[in-house]
């Protein structure tokens, strides 16, 4: 809400601020001026009391000049140059002495009269004193240093009050003897007369005096007075021949400072009426300028009201200041005018390109909410991708760490091969031994018949042999046993092999193909493995057999002879399963031989699948790593074109201000006349 304006004087406002003014100057400048003063005047009042001191010290020397000079004229009028001392005694005694003197006294250095051997002593009294004057002061300044005058320090009078004896040399030549007299005359100062000049000045002024000792003399003592703190107290000294007295003048505190408020009293009323005067003046030209003002606000006033004619001017009679006013109006009223018309030009050329503006803004809106949706869709395929690159990350992950743990299932298993295969070499070698022995036995049972008294110790030596072979028979049970074991740990191996290559996929697929066969060969393995079993079960149930008739032939070599036939048909089959058992075992090395290839090549596919596989970790880290930049970036472009988009949105709200505010102002054009 707009405050609400009132009418304001500017008569009462300007007048009541000069009146400010002028108060202020006033009163700063009596406060400079009394600071400013303060000091001028105590140096003034200073210089007065100064004047006063030195008018009583002129005074005092004037007074003791004059006391000097009226006893040197008593002491010519006594003692002449030429005389004698009785003449002396007679003047002494008639004449007058001189004002301001008690007394005055005269001797001479020669006489011997006095008690003290010294001289005697002749005054204006008419009297002779013979006390001696050895002991003065005047007389040893006299004598020891030629003293012409010499005052001594006051003392108290015979007759009451104080004196202080002021010597004059006094020299003559006898008349009767021709001859040079040095004496001296001594007169007694009265001191009443100095009362007269202990003056007073002002109101509480006063002078005082006091001698060489700090007696006071004159007037009051101010120095030893109990108020001597409300005091100020300036002081002289004034030579009295070879005495040095002190002129001390005081005045109150409280009537300086009286002098001080009077002078500033005085200067405030003055600076007062002077305000006054000034403020007087300064109304008086305010109200002239103001009512000259007045007519060119009536002027201004018509201007502003009707119609609005920008194109009236203000009249101009004369060349003055008001003139120069009323010019600068009429000048701002044409700028204005000019103003106005380019303003309304501008204005309809501005409607247009808000217009524009406006259509543009409106283009760009829509363009900018297809860019976003399609920021947005694209953000979230992005996201998707993000979450199949995880996927697939940790899948070839789990790919990587299963082919490393069948690489060392393959690697146990090579290493078992090689063992089987060592000890499938190691039954051959001992099948083949005993097929030798079955060779030998034949021969044997060829030569039984022909040394049946050898039978015993032969049989002997064949429940040996079929002993080992036994032991031997166990011993190909036992490697049977392993081979049939590595089959079907074969068997299991190649079936998580092809459970991996199924979760694999495509990627899998060969290895897959050699799994299959893997499993195929440990199926054929655990047949032949069984085969072998079933003929090593033989062989050791014919060799148990062949040592039942070994133990037989022991109970009655009798039976030999004819069972001589049925013991070499039986060591032919035997000599021909160890054949076939030669046989089958070298075709199960033949097998284990192929499954170590196998196992190398599988090892070799499955080291070349790891390789692949640590590259597509790889890759895939790299695609994870560029999925996620591209995440940022198209964070950072949503970003950015949700900013466009507050932006053309602010663009647009501020274009409809704008025409709006545009179309307000051609209004307002409108009503101008131009």
């Amino acid at each position: 809400m707009a405050k609400k304006s009132h009418r304001e004087t500017l008569l009462l406002k300007y007048g009541v601020i000069t009146f400010i003014f002028v108060v202020a100057f006033i009163t700063a400048f009596q406060i400079v001026t009394t600071q400013l003063t303060k000091k001028p005047i105590a140096d003034i009042y200073l210089e007065s009391v100064d004047s006063y001191m030195n008018q009583a010290v002129d005074n005092a020397e004037e007074w003791f000049t004059y006391q000097i000079e009226a006893l040197e004229l008593f002491q010519n009028s006594v003692v002449s140059k030429t005389t004698s001392r009785e003449e002396i005694k007679q003047a002494i005694k008639t004449k007058n002495k001189p004002n301001g003197f008690e007394y005055v006294m005269v001797f001479w250095d020669d006489a011997t009269g006095a008690k003290d051997g010294g001289p005697e002593t002749y005054n204006t009294k008419g009297g002779i004193s013979t006390v001696g004057i050895l002991g003065k002061e005047y007389w040893k300044q006299h004598k020891e240093h030629n003293a012409r005058y010499w005052l001594e320090t006051p003392r108290k009078s015979n007759a009451g009050g104080f004196t202080m004896p002021l010597f004059v040399e006094s020299n003559f030549t006898d008349i009767a003897t021709g001859e040079k007299v040095s004496g001296g005359m001594v007169g007694f100062l009265e001191l009443n007369p100095i009362n007269r000049l202990a003056t007073r000045f002002y109101k509480t002024g006063k002078v005082s005096f006091y001698d060489d000792t700090g007696t006071i003399r004159a007037g009051d003592d101010v120095l030893n007075s109990a108020d001597k703190d409300k005091l100020l107290i300036y002081s002289k000294q004034c030579s009295f021949a070879n005495k040095k007295w002190t002129v001390v003048a005081s005045v109150e505190f409280a009537e300086m400072h009286e002098i001080n408020n009077t002078l500033r009293r005085n200067s405030i009323i003055g600076g007062l009426i002077i305000a006054v005067i000034l403020l007087v003046c300064i109304l008086i030209i305010l109200k002239i300028i103001i009512s000259k003002f007045d007519s060119i606000k009536k002027n201004i006033d018509n201007l502003n009201t009707g119609d609005k004619d920008l194109t009236k001017r203000l009249p101009i009679y004369h060349n003055n200041e008001i003139s120069q006013v009323k010019i600068s109006v009429n000048e701002f009223v044409d700028n204005v005018h000019s103003t106005v018309k380019n303003i309304g030009e501008a204005n309809t050329a501005l409607k247009v390109s808000f217009e524009n503006v406006s259509t543009r803004l409106g283009e760009t809106r829509t363009q900018i909410q297809n860019i976003s949706r399609e920021i947005a869709e694209a953000t979230e395929m992005l996201n998707k991708e993000d979450a199949c690159v995880d996927n697939t990350s940790t899948a070839v992950t789990q790919i990587s760490s299963n082919i490393k743990e069948l690489n060392e299932l393959i690697t146990q298993q090579a290493a078992a091969i090689t063992e089987a295969s060592a000890s499938i070499e190691e039954m051959i070698g001992n099948i083949n031994t005993v097929s030798e022995s079955m060779g030998r036995m034949s021969d044997e049972f060829n030569e039984l018949n022909a040394a049946t008294t050898e039978g015993i110790e032969k049989n002997a030596a064949v429940n040996d042999l079929l002993q080992i072979v036994l032991d031997q028979s166990k011993s190909l049970q036992d490697t049977n046993r392993i081979i049939s074991s590595i089959s079907s740990q074969t068997n299991l191996l190649s079936m998580n092999a092809m459970i991996e290559s199924a979760h694999a996929g495509i990627a899998g697929k060969g290895f897959a193909v050699v799994a299959e066969e893997i499993r195929k060969l440990a199926d054929t393995s655990a047949k032949q493995s069984k085969s072998i079993g079933e003929n090593l079960k033989m062989i050791a149930l014919n060799i148990t057999k062949v040592v039942d008739s070994a133990n037989a032939s022991k109970i009655s070599l009798e039976k030999v002879n004819s069972k001589t036939q049925n013991t070499a048909q039986l060591v032919s089959e035997i000599k021909q399963a160890m054949e076939e058992q030669t046989e089958g075992s070298k075709q199960m090395l033949q097998v284990l031989s192929s499954m170590t290839q196998t196992s190398d090549n599988v090892l070799s596919s499955s080291r070349e699948i790891e390789k692949g596989t640590n590259e597509i970790l790889s890759s895939v880290s790299v695609l994870k790593e560029a999925s996620q930049n591209m995440s940022v970036n198209f964070d950072k472009i949503v970003t950015s074109a949700d900013e466009t988009k507050q932006t053309t949105e602010q663009l647009d709200n501020l274009s409809m201000r704008m025409a709006v505010a545009v179309w307000n102002i051609s209004n307002r054009i409108d009503e101008f006349k131009v």
